[in-house]
């Protein structure tokens, strides 16, 4: 089972976010990940993944890099084809490009492009990057919403036949999206593992439908944690940062589909079945859970939470790399 960590975002300190990196590879993790987001409350994401992730492929060796999700329909695909192909170069065959519809409409609005059209643009941003991935000359794409005609893909990714894809997203659409056009679907932080669990079934038969084997496929998943040597300190930082964060997010004028006001109400009903709290005992008999109800065979984990001290981050990281890593080696 593979391991990934979200490094910390937000503010000025991309130097925090490269040593969390570098300190996870240190201690058995496989992956970093990182999210897009454009427009949010306060300044706990930063936009521009695959930029970020070409910074950490400089600053590491083994890491695998993921994006997820970078949202495709705000982009011209050729950009984020040549962009993915860079890091794939620069990181010597360690990128993993997901993507998925975006949910905001002031990102959308920012962008100039209508919310109607994100299915549509993803589709078709997928199955261009796919074939300017695997290209061994000039390509051509004609589409509704971009043309290519005789363009050299470059630069040429180092995996073969490409880096993998993978589409994240809650509805049966993507779900089924996720089977047709990409090689993994990944869910989001946000919905519980109940809704993990719901739609993994779904996707096993959505698999079947088409003809794929289900698992033979990568079965990622991100989820929110908080690591302590107690139970008690686990649960105090969670409420400082990780509750905190949930509620300057979505608690007022910033929705989210998947949120409702009473997810709110305590930071024990918010964590539970949903986040990872506790001790590394905890956290492992977590995890273990999760994998008895569903397929699960590489976990991201975001120990950084809006406000939370650079130090507090890197202490989760180890913890969790030096105790909770190793049990399922």
């Amino acid at each position: 089972m593979k391991f990934g960590i979200f490094p910390t975002e937000g503010g000025r300190d991309f130097d925090a976010a490269v040593a969390e990196c570098k300190l996870a590879e240190e201690v058995g993790f496989d992956s970093a990940w990182v999210n897009d987001h454009q427009a949010t409350e306060g300044e706990n994401y930063w936009p521009a993944p695959l930029t970020r992730q070409a910074g950490v492929a400089t600053a590491t060796d083994d890491l695998e890099l993921v994006t997820a999700v970078l949202i495709l329909p705000l982009y011209h695909p050729l950009e984020v084809a040549q962009r993915a192909a860079q890091v794939d170069l620069m990181s010597n065959g360690r990128l993993t490009l997901g993507v998925g519809l975006g949910y905001v409409p002031k990102e959308f609005e920012a962008f100039g492009v209508p919310m109607d059209e994100r299915a549509g643009r993803q589709i078709e941003g997928v199955k261009f990057i796919d074939k300017f991935f695997r290209a061994d000359g000039p390509i051509d794409y004609d589409c509704p919403f971009f043309s290519v005609e005789d363009w050299q893909p470059l630069p040429e990714p180092v995996q073969e036949p490409r880096p993998p894809i993978w589409i994240g997203g809650w509805g049966p659409k993507q779900l089924e999206r996720s089977v047709k056009f990409s090689d993994a679907w990944v869910p989001g932080v946000v919905v519980d593992n109940a809704g993990v669990e719901e739609r993994t079934h779904q996707l096993r038969d959505i698999a079947a439908e088409h003809g794929k084997d289900f698992d033979e496929r990568e079965h990622p998943l991100m989820r929110e944690g908080v690591i302590a040597e107690t139970h008690e300190e686990a649960v105090e930082l969670g409420k400082e940062y990780l509750y905190q964060s949930y509620l300057d997010e979505y608690g007022d004028a910033f929705e989210h589909p998947y949120i409702d006001p009473e997810d709110l109400e305590t930071f024990e009903k918010l964590a539970e079945d949903h986040f990872l709290v506790g001790t590394p005992a905890e956290v492992a008999e977590q995890i273990e859970d999760m994998k008895s109800r569903f397929a699960l065979d590489h976990l991201a984990v975001r120990f950084h939470h809006s406000g939370m001290p650079t130090e507090d981050v890197q202490r989760q990281i180890e913890l969790f790399g030096d105790e909770v890593v190793p049990q399922f080696q």
